[in-house]
């Protein structure tokens, strides 16, 4: 879970009034936010990632002042300026085709103010934005350039201008070898023959997106007018990147002026800050939360949450979520959000009104016992989605195209099909994790479907990956041998040459005489598709065969 640092007195400035700390906590667990560390002048919170309002301290402000009942129906200050323009020239369809964006003015910065909006950039482009791939922000200082605004795409030759912290002008190709930010995300744009560029009307240059914006743009402590633009390759989550950023900066003050994003085809408005509404009857409220409230009483915990509603008719609310609330797609959520008003804590536990005995799912003791040894050799579990893209799981790893299971009306392209391994899945998690300390050893045990004969089968699979600075065949296939011998079986090792792996430094994983995985060292390629800059020793078994086991362990 993103992890979001916060100055004290500057959360209580943008709360409105003070509040003790025992009283901070509290109210922080109630919203999603756990406190890890506390001292007089910061504290760590950790936020879950369905919340990305929450990734910094005006959203989490103002989730405060809702929750505390000091909050007002939620509405954004519009300038009285026309919209800017901004024009989207034909090359960038190829690279990175989508834009938006939008303007602050007469805001105040301050030192904290700036960390935060850094920190809230940060915290999107790692989460919800995949690694810049699916979006990217730039923040400029509005006063140093001169409106309209033109994003293109020349190519990284004719491009020129001083990256931020830099101090000599570089062309598009030296920006991504020899600046920080171009070596940790030049990936997603080299294989191009034109780089994304945003321009003024005088040609001055803004940003390199998704890389580098340019030094004579950034924001300052005198900053007081701001323009925001998001590009990307999904419309969706540019614009909603757009929104999350530009309601939070609001907390802080100033006025919203609007842009056009001229297409050649089209012109879009931006942001698209719409209040959505949806019907709650009380019964689901009830039923999911087995609360048993009065309508008045959920009208006050809606309210608590930063939800409006109204009566429609005697068996329903009408709740207006407005435009920051990504997480809120079905009246469950409604009803999470009543529940975490009410008070977990206040929540009665109740025994099920059912006579029969519990006992451990099949396959359980033995996803138990794996665990247990990955941990106990130091191996951190995690869980990805079992719906997943072909990219991942086809392109980026370089691994032959084959049947996968397809959703009919996907809502994105990122969750398309079915997984049919873990392994791309854990190397898009080391991707997207390469700020933090190395070595990084994780392991996920979880299902998986193949397409065979037709049919969709499941099959329960194991993937353990290491990333250090040096990474060794041996060392992986330690960890091979080591586990499947505390489950009282032998494994031997036979050559295999195919990506993801090094031809040479791989090998298929063999027990009782049948094939049942892959293990090796990563190849340089799938380390850069991937966004990672440190080698990778990684396996994969099928542990279908191992269920006779089953009864050896306890749960």
């Amino acid at each position: 879970m993103p992890t979001i640092v916060l100055n004290v007195k500057d959360l209580e400035r943008l709360i409105g009034f003070p509040i003790e700390k025992e009283a901070l906590q509290e109210t922080l667990s109630s919203l999603k936010c756990e406190p890890e560390t506390v001292t007089n002048d910061e504290i760590t919170v950790e936020v879950t990632s369905d919340r990305p309002d929450l990734f910094s301290a005006e959203g989490i402000a103002r989730g405060i002042r809702y929750y505390r009942s000091r909050g007002s129906v939620y509405d954004v200050k519009y300038s009285k300026l026309a919209p800017l323009k901004l024009h989207v020239e034909q090359p960038t369809s190829k690279v990175r085709p989508y834009i938006v964006a939008a303007a602050i003015r007469g805001i105040s910065l301050d030192e904290e103010g700036m960390k935060q909006i850094m920190q809230l950039q940060e915290k999107l482009h790692t989460t919800y934005a995949s690694n810049r791939k699916k979006a990217s922000i730039g923040v400029y200082d509005l006063d140093t350039v001169t409106p309209d605004f033109t994003y293109t795409a020349p190519p990284p030759e004719e491009i020129s201008f001083v990256p931020l912290e830099s101090s000599e002008e570089m062309n598009g190709r030296r920006i991504l070898a020899d600046t920080q930010k171009g070596r940790e995300y030049g990936w997603i744009i080299s294989g191009y023959d034109r780089y994304p560029l945003l321009l003024d009307s005088r040609r001055k240059v803004l940003s390199m997106p998704p890389i580098i914006n340019s030094e004579a743009t950034k924001i300052t402590e005198k900053t007081r007018n701001l323009l925001i633009d998001v590009t990307g390759t999904e419309e969706k989550a540019i614009n909603t990147c757009l929104n999350i950023i530009a309601t939070s900066i609001l907390e802080r003050g100033g006025s919203l002026q609007q842009v056009y994003v001229v297409y050649k085809q089209r012109t879009d408005k931006t942001p698209k800050l719409e209040k959505t509404k949806k019907r709650l009857p009380y019964s689901a409220v009830a039923t999911v939360s087995g609360l048993d409230l009065t309508p008045r009483e959920v009208s006050s915990l809606l309210s608590r949450m930063g939800l409006q509603s109204e009566a429609v008719g005697r068996d329903a609310l009408e709740v207006t979520i407005p435009p920051y609330r990504l997480d809120i797609l079905h009246e469950v959520d409604l009803v999470e959000d009543i529940v975490m008003a009410y008070g977990l804590n206040r929540m009665v536990p109740e025994l099920p009104q059912v006579v029969t005995m519990g006992r451990p799912l099949t396959g359980s003791r033995l996803r138990s016992r794996i665990r247990d040894l990955m941990v106990g050799m130091g191996f951190q579990e995690v869980t990805t989605y079992i719906l997943s893209s072909r990219e991942v799981l086809e392109e980026k790893p370089l691994m032959h195209t084959r049947p996968l299971v397809e959703i009919i009306r996907p809502v994105s392209s990122e969750f398309s099909v079915l997984r049919d391994a873990l392994m791309p899945k854990l190397l898009q998690f080391l991707g997207n994790n390469t700020h933090y300390s190395y070595p990084q050893k994780v392991f996920e045990y979880g299902d998986v479907v193949r397409v065979e004969k037709g049919m969709p089968p499941t099959s329960p699979h194991l993937s353990v990956a290491i990333s250090n600075h040096k990474v060794s065949f041996e060392e992986i296939q330690a960890v091979a041998v080591a586990l499947f011998k505390n489950l009282s079986k032998e494994v031997s090792f036979e050559p295999y040459t195919a990506e993801p792996f090094i031809q040479g430094r791989a090998a298929k994983i063999i027990m009782d005489g049948k094939y049942i995985g892959t293990i090796g060292e990563i190849s340089p390629q799938v380390l850069v598709n991937f966004g990672m800059t440190c080698p990778v020793g990684a396996m994969e078994c099928d542990l279908s065969s191992l269920a006779h086991l089953e009864s050896l362990f306890r749960g």
